[in-house]
């Protein structure tokens, strides 16, 4: 009889009944006892962890905000002579700086075409703009309101931006 016989042999005469005890064998009961609900621990809860943990780290790294921060955003006074200047005062708007604009000076197309101009900076920005005097004007960033009662007596004296 040769290796191959034996080896024949050895797989023909493995029988069935064999097969399944060895695969009961591998299934063994005690692998269910250590998944049992019993041993595992019960999740936790929100209500299990300790506010005091928390407090105290948020205490650790206080987040503190200078409210006078934003009251304090620079006023730019721009007298303006002639069109060729608006983009500095343009450049200054995108910064969310205050402008206070002087327009006396200034022809009265160059005036239109600053304040057309600067009517869409502001807008692009969602700012705003008002007439504060004769050819004065208050340009402001969204973060700044403008109210008050002399602008709103200017507003209903004047007809519109250019007397």
């Amino acid at each position: 009889m040769g290796i191959f016989d034996k080896v024949k042999n050895f797989i023909d005469n493995s029988d069935e009944d064999t097969i399944d005890e060895d695969i009961e064998n591998v299934y063994d009961d005690s692998a269910d006892d250590t998944y049992s609900s019993d041993s595992a621990e019960p999740a936790k809860s929100f209500s299990d962890f300790s506010t005091s943990s928390r407090t105290s780290s948020i205490s650790s790294t206080p987040n503190i905000v200078d409210l006078r921060s934003s009251s304090r955003t620079p006023v730019v006074l721009k007298k303006l002579d002639r069109y060729l200047d608006v983009q500095s005062v343009a450049d200054v708007l995108n910064e969310k700086r205050i402008v206070i604009l002087n327009l006396e000076t200034c022809p009265a197309d160059d005036s239109r075409r600053i304040i057309d101009f600067l009517s869409g900076v502001a807008y692009a920005n969602s700012g705003d703009i008002k007439k504060v005097a004769g050819k004065a004007y208050i340009i402001t960033p969204d973060s700044v309101p403008l109210s008050g009662d002399v602008l709103e007596d200017i507003e209903s004296m004047s007809e519109g931006y250019f007397d």
